[in-house]
């Protein structure tokens, strides 16, 4: 239900516009004012068409560990259509289009969707009363990415259906190259966005808290437990934007080979906020 305000500028309820047929299991099923963003923001293009092919990156470039770009969901929406769960059921009220995002060392990447399941990744938020639970988030499964092009002559990239491999250049861990995906990624964050003037208005209309887009995961570790933000959630339509994210996994690769050739190998560290360490003054 969307608030509007009438020729007397009295409050009126207005019922969205309904955009896919009665029983549609998609996430947004009606027509809602809010422009929300993309991966990588307003100013991502791809490379150049030779830039691999180019002997600035194609003598600088060195393999080093394969990587898998992954796209997962949630939710039981097909057994319990009416009741949808997970990151779906999450997306389903909010309006908007929710996927986790990653990447993973494993040859098969079911072997990443396995451990968040038993995680039940995400599955957590600060409600009013204290910390609630969802049901729907131990059930991950890959979803196919869709990328509208082929990667770049020379790319140590592929595009499969549900991954995208990329060979690392020698010294791009694994770890650093995730963090500076999740960085360009970030524009359509869900956590980030959520709690923005934009994400704030979104959720006035929909008479939504914003607090349950703001996902939580809990760690066991034994005798004690962690509770960790949920920050690889983001707003993303596979098949719109599965071309923008193959060419930000294009250019973390480009950016740091050639950076790294005129000796400005790019400082790839980073604050985990998320753990709980915060910069000092």
């Amino acid at each position: 239900m969307t608030n509007m305000t009438n020729s007397e500028g009295h409050a009126i309820s207005v019922t969205p516009r309904r955009i896919r047929e009665e029983g549609s299991t998609a996430a947004v099923t009606h027509y809602v004012e809010t422009r929300w963003p993309a991966i990588g923001g307003k100013n991502l293009a791809p490379l150049p068409a030779v830039a691999f092919l180019d002997i600035e990156f194609s003598e600088a470039y060195q393999a080093g560990h394969v990587a898998y770009v992954y796209v997962a969901g949630s939710g039981d929406t097909l057994k319990a259509p009416d009741q949808p769960t997970g990151l779906h059921g999450l997306a389903r009220r909010f309006a908007l289009p929710l996927f986790k995002i990653s990447a993973t060392a494993s040859e098969n990447a079911l072997a990443r969707i396995e451990d968040i399941n038993l995680e039940r990744y995400a599955g957590m938020y600060e409600a009013e009363a204290g910390l609630a639970c969802d049901p729907g988030y131990d059930n991950w499964r890959l979803v196919l990415i869709h990328p509208s092009r082929k990667p770049m002559p020379g790319a140590p990239v592929e595009a499969r259906p549900r991954v995208i491999r990329v060979v690392l250049p020698r010294g791009l861990s694994l770890i650093a190259f995730e963090k500076e995906l999740h960085e360009r990624l970030s524009p359509a964050a869900l956590g980030r966005w959520i709690s923005s003037p934009a994400g704030r208005r979104h959720c006035a209309d929909l008479d939504l808290d914003p607090r349950e887009a703001m996902r939580l995961t809990g760690y066991n570790t034994g005798e004690g437990d962690r509770i960790s933000r949920a920050d690889e959630l983001y707003i993303f339509k596979p098949r719109l934007d599965g071309g923008r994210l193959l060419t930000i996994v294009e250019r973390i690769v480009h950016d740091f080979v050639v950076r790294d050739a005129a000796l400005d190998r790019p400082n790839w560290g980073w604050v985990a906020v998320n753990q709980g360490y915060r910069r000092r003054a």
